[in-house]
């Protein structure tokens, strides 16, 4: 019994480090794009007349189409055929010059390059100059068939890809995105904290406030982009209309701009007290009085933005940093830095609770459940 516990315990140990490091959803693309190519190369020889000459373009286009996401695999495939139709199309005008030279060569890749730089073309922009130069380089005195072969392959592949991509487990990347959201709050929470011990001990490191500072910026930008790709995983999905995936989608986006509200208030903070506030610059540590209460309330927001106590509690602390702050008036300097303070905090506390009304999409992580833990 004891033995098939500890198997059982680190098959969960396993089955959680391949969820967690994104090793699940990449076998799941390597395995379909594989099966996709596998089928395009299978198809693509049996396709009659000259396009039947030019089978390994095929698994070309089903490698083109397979993305992590079925809109972006559309997307991928109809801008490359756009990039290849119109280098097969300046192949062909730099074919009034004469034969391949350097000539010719030179007015390919020159008109290819000129044209991809239209952002519509998007993936598609680095196909144009280098099917110019096949066309011309390799279609030699068959260009037409050649091209027509070429276009026709990847078009294949492009559909094969994208069917097996819509069939086969289209992916919904919610669960990224989560516990992206749940990484960047552990990052403020941290970073909270650690501004609390700064203020007590009054021992700043700037240096390691910007190397803090750039973790944080750098965290969010990746959870935007995780955030973005799972609102377009949900786009021409056949799983996107399975019930609560709308809601959930929503919840993340309403949880990322709650983050992201609370990130800058964040930066605020550490900008008035490690930066540029009482404790940076040789300027000293604040009075006892405003110090504890300060540090206090800092720990305790970082505690509801890591999801482990309720707002409330927030809201406390910040009262009690308020009755310091009213008790004295003696250092202006002083008084209106903690103020300052109160109002960052207030908006990391208020980002909290109007991320939305259900209690599942405030900022705080979540468990296995779903719920904030």
């Amino acid at each position: 019994m004891a033995r098939a516990e500890r198997i059982t315990g680190a098959g969960r140990r396993i089955w959680r480090w391949s969820r967690d490091s994104g090793t699940q959803p990449r076998l799941l693309l390597a395995a379909k794009a594989a099966a996709a190519a596998a089928i395009a190369w299978f198809v693509a020889r049996h396709v009659p007349r000259v396009a039947g000459e030019y089978p390994y373009y095929a698994p070309l286009g089903a490698v083109v189409a397979m993305r992590t996401t079925v809109f972006a695999g559309i997307r991928a495939g109809v801008q490359t055929l756009v990039g290849i139709v119109l280098g097969v199309l300046i192949a062909g005008v730099t074919m009034f010059v004469g034969d391949p030279g350097i000539i010719a060569v030179a007015l390919a890749v020159g008109l290819g390059v000129l044209v991809s730089g239209f952002r519509v073309l998007g993936e598609g922009y680095s196909w144009v100059p280098m099917v110019a130069l096949f066309v011309l380089l390799l279609g030699g005195q068959n260009a037409e068939g050649y091209s027509f072969g070429y276009v026709t392959q990847m078009a294949v592949g492009i559909l094969i890809g994208l069917v097996v991509n819509f069939v086969v487990f289209p992916p919904l990347h919610f669960w990224d995105a989560e516990r992206r959201i749940d990484q960047v709050n552990g990052v403020l929470a941290q970073q909270l904290d650690d501004l609390a011990d700064v203020l007590v001990a009054g021992e700043p490191d700037t240096a390691a406030w910007d190397r803090q500072q750039a973790r944080l910026d750098k965290a969010i930008a990746d959870v935007r982009d995780r955030v973005a790709t799972a609102q377009e995983s949900r786009r021409m999905n056949p799983r996107g209309a399975l019930r609560g995936s709308r809601a959930r989608l929503q919840s993340d986006g309403a949880r990322f701009r709650a983050v992201e509200r609370a990130a800058w208030y964040t930066t605020d903070l550490t900008e008035l007290v490690a930066r540029s506030g009482p404790v940076a610059d040789n300027v000293g540590r604040p009075d006892p009085a405003f110090a504890e209460p300060f540090a206090a309330a800092l720990r305790q927001v970082a505690c509801v933005v890591r999801g482990d106590c309720p707002a409330e509690e927030g809201d406390e602390a910040l009262a009690t940093l308020e009755e310091a702050l009213d008790a004295s008036r003696s250092n202006p300097s002083q008084v209106t830095v903690t103020a300052s303070a109160i109002v960052a905090l207030r908006g990391v506390i208020e980002s909290e609770k109007r991320a939305t009304e259900d209690v599942d999409t405030e900022t705080g992580p979540f468990d296995g459940g779903g719920r904030r833990g």
